[in-house]
This record gives structure tokens, C-alpha cells and sequence, in this order.
């Protein structure tokens, strides 16, 4: 069965095909962790997939997003924590996928870019006291020793919390036509998860 179908009766059209990948490519190639892909790799996948023919055909708006910056210092701890030799991930490895990405983006340019490591870096520097200097080591580093607003927007070290998807969110809104009212529902091929009943639990 193919991810992405030629539009037809049964198929609905895509307008719009937004790409985050990276964060788990990046992963530090570690006995203990299997979901590392070598960045010549992930720079080819984001080609094929986003010049796949069967996307191709639905002419979407492609938006290609970088993978969000990671909180080292925070990782370390957890990570080791759980049995791994290191943090799982590193701000300088991330960065380097992140710039991937817009490479990718600059390669093709049918993709628009939503810069999300930019995006959340700023914001977590905007958080940081006194700032963080941009020719100096990451924030989230473990060189720099230091997490800044990363702390609250990466509550694991990873994942995002809510002040960074409203981020995310500000960055990609402006790339959706038109305003949308929140209340309406035409348009959708699948109800709204709140439309559903309960489950039962004890079954």
C-alpha cells in the first residue's frame, strides 16, 4: 500500500504536506539507541520524499521544517539515568541536521522553510537572563554548560512543551491560506477526535 495516492474519488486531495524529520535521524549512533540515520542519508530522504511523483501530483504547499534544538545538559542527565553511555542526542548534532534541512529547502525551491531550531533557539535565548552570545557554544551544549529558556521549553530535553509549539505554531499559521475559523468543521475527511465517543476501557 503506498503512503501518499494519486488524488481520485476515494482519495483526498493534499494541500498542504508539512515534513518534520530529524530529531530522532540525529540520534547518537549509541549501542543502545537504533534510530540513528546518517545525515548523507537523511539529506537524500527528504529529497525522495519530497519528490515523490505520487506527492508531485497533488501540487501541495511542501513545508519542510528543521528539527527543534535539543537541551544536552538536560539529556545527559536522563539519559545516563536510564543506562545510556551519553546523552542520546547533542545540540552540535541536531544544529548540523537542522542546517541539512535548509539545505534541502534551498535545493528545492517548491518547499517553503519553517526554521524551527531558529525559531525555538531565539525564543529560549529571549528566556535566558542576561542572553546567550551567538558566537559562543550553543545554549544546550554541554561546552556551554548552560539551558536557559531550553529548560522550560524542552521539558525532557527533547520533546516540546507548550510555549514551544505555540513557536511552532506562530511559524507555520502565516503558510496556510486564508483564515480559517476554528469552528468549522467542512472540509474534513475524518471527524474531530472530540465528535468520538468514549472508550471503554474495561473491554
Amino acid at each position: 500500500m503506498a503512503l501518499f495516492s494519486k488524488p481520485g474519488p476515494q482519495t483526498p486531495k493534499i494541500d498542504y504536506l508539512l515534513i518534520l524529520l530529524g530529531a530522532n535521524d540525529a540520534v547518537v549512533p549509541l549501542k543502545t539507541v537504533h534510530q540513528f540515520v546518517p545525515i548523507e542519508q537523511y539529506k537524500k530522504n527528504l529529497g525522495a520524499i519530497i519528490n515523490h511523483p505520487h506527492i508531485a501530483v497533488h501540487k501541495p504547499t511542501i513545508l519542510l521544517v528543521t528539527p527543534p534544538p535539543v537541551d544536552e545538559v538536560k539529556l545527559t542527565r536522563i539519559d545516563t539515568a536510564e543506562g545510556h553511555a551519553s546523552a542520546t542526542r547533542t545540540a552540535d548534532r541536531t544544529a548540523k541536521y537542522a542546517e541539512t534541512a535548509r539545505e534541502v529547502a534551498q535545493e528545492n525551491p517548491q518547499v517553503v522553510l519553517v526554521d524551527l531550531w531558529q525559531a525555538v533557539m531565539a525564543k529560549a535565548i529571549e528566556m535566558t537572563p542576561g542572553g546567550h552570545p551567538s558566537d559562543g557554544p550553543l545554549l544546550g551544549s554541554l561546552e556551554s554548560g548552560k539551558q536557559g529558556g531550553l529548560d522550560v521549553l524542552l521539558p525532557d530535553g527533547l520533546h516540546m512543551g507548550s510555549i514551544a509549539y505555540k513557536v511552532f505554531w506562530d511559524q507555520v499559521v502565516p503558510h496556510f491560506g486564508g483564515e480559517r475559523d476554528p469552528e468549522d468543521k467542512s472540509g474534513y475527511h475524518l471527524p474531530e477526535w472530540r465528535s468520538l465517543g468514549p472508550v471503554n476501557r474495561s473491554s
